[in-house]
């Protein structure tokens, strides 16, 4: 794994001084995460809501996304409706109705717009086609719509409507099929190591977002100027 701000070709995970026989430099296609790089998760406010109405911290976000309901969730095996409604039964159950006035808060939060990074996308946007790749559930295009992100992304790719969730590398060669983008000219952003691999094992450029400078720096590498 490279330290943030390496550049693209040492990204590709090649070591020494980045090249890699494989890797392709240039403008390619960009593809974007949403959680952690574009949107982030007021958890602290939630916690703190949980608290308030007796809840341990992230009670809801536990149940939300353990290993069967969050996975269920992002594949499309349980619409956004079902998903919560599970979620609303499992934590009454445990914490009794003071846990209702949480849990609609927390179906209320749609999370907050890093404008640092949506400037970032825009520029890149400017120069090559840009698309959103994110573990999602069927409210996925609602939330985009609320935080106006809907049209900031050329297309948008919800594992909930693929039916295939990060970090499979087929949904990643899915993705590139679609977008007609070889993987070795698709560069893919996201803050969990666990999808950065999954995309390289694909065949992608991908890169482990930790701060917009260091994602700027790669993109810059790869021949977008941010």
């Amino acid at each position: 794994m490279s330290e943030p701000g390496t550049g693209a070709t040492a990204d590709r995970g090649s070591g020494g001084d980045g090249a890699d026989p494989g890797w392709t430099t240039g403008v390619g296609t960009v593809v974007f995460d949403l959680d952690g790089v574009i949107r982030h998760w007021n958890d602290d406010e939630l916690d703190e809501v949980e608290v308030a109405h007796g809840l341990p911290a992230r009670s809801i976000l536990d149940v939300a996304f353990g290993p069967d309901l969050g996975r269920a969730a992002t594949t499309g095996q349980l619409t956004y409706r079902e998903w919560m409604d599970e979620i609303r039964r499992r934590v009454v159950a445990v914490h009794g109705p003071r846990a209702e006035p949480a849990l609609d808060e927390w179906e209320a939060n749609v999370g907050r717009v890093d404008v640092e990074m949506l400037s970032v996308l825009r520029r890149v946007r400017a120069v090559t086609t840009v698309a959103l790749l994110s573990n999602g559930t069927t409210r996925l295009r609602r939330d985009l719509h609320v935080l106006d992100l809907l049209d900031e992304f050329d297309v948008v790719f919800n594992t909930a409507e693929i039916g295939i969730a990060k970090p499979d590398p087929a949904v990643f060669t899915l993705v590139c099929d679609r977008l007609g983008s070889p993987p070795s000219r698709t560069l893919f952003i996201d803050d969990l190591v666990e999808n950065v691999e999954g995309a390289r094992t694909a065949g992608l450029a991908a890169h482990q977002h930790t701060d917009v400078d260091g994602t700027a720096e790669v993109l810059a590498r790869w021949g977008v100027p941010v």
